[in-house]
């Protein structure tokens, strides 16, 4: 996904599916409403962020964007498994899905520290820039004589 304010809307698409795929699991509902409750702090965090700079011009934040909107939707798709009702495939699958489902959970979380790195990065370029324009506009460079 190259268009960054296209995936925050797609992340946040993925994140109202999953609130709502959490409602109706049948098994792992623990580690399923932990997925729910970060997907949805993290699109929170990232509606905040929608419309500035940061998002519209940062490479950095769309590639962790991309890497997020892939996480969420394979959250998506085990959420999707703990919906099964087959008690078989209940017994059988519910340990390694609870695996998988932290695994994820790990993911959204490694995912969002790089989208905060790749922020804070920005964000810090973008205020050094602003203090080099201000410190030759306001003031002359000052030449130190012995």
């Amino acid at each position: 996904m190259a268009d960054s304010l296209g995936s925050v809307r797609h992340i946040a698409e993925l994140a109202l599916k999953i609130r709502q795929a959490v409602e109706t699991v049948r098994q792992n509902k623990q580690e399923c409403v932990q997925i729910r409750r970060r997907v949805v702090r993290v699109s929170s965090i990232l509606s905040q962020l929608e419309d500035t700079v940061i998002i519209r011009s940062n490479p950095a934040m769309a590639a962790a964007l991309e890497e997020l909107d892939a996480t969420l939707r394979h959250a998506h798709t085990l959420i999707a498994a703990c919906q099964e009702s087959n008690i078989v495939c209940l017994f059988c699958a519910a340990t390694a899905l609870s695996k998988k489902l932290r695994r994820v959970q790990d993911d959204i979380s490694d995912q969002m520290m790089q989208g905060m790195l790749a922020t804070s990065v920005h964000v810090t370029i973008v205020l050094a820039r602003i203090q080099d324009d201000v410190d030759y506009t306001r003031r002359p460079p000052r030449l130190i004589m012995d």
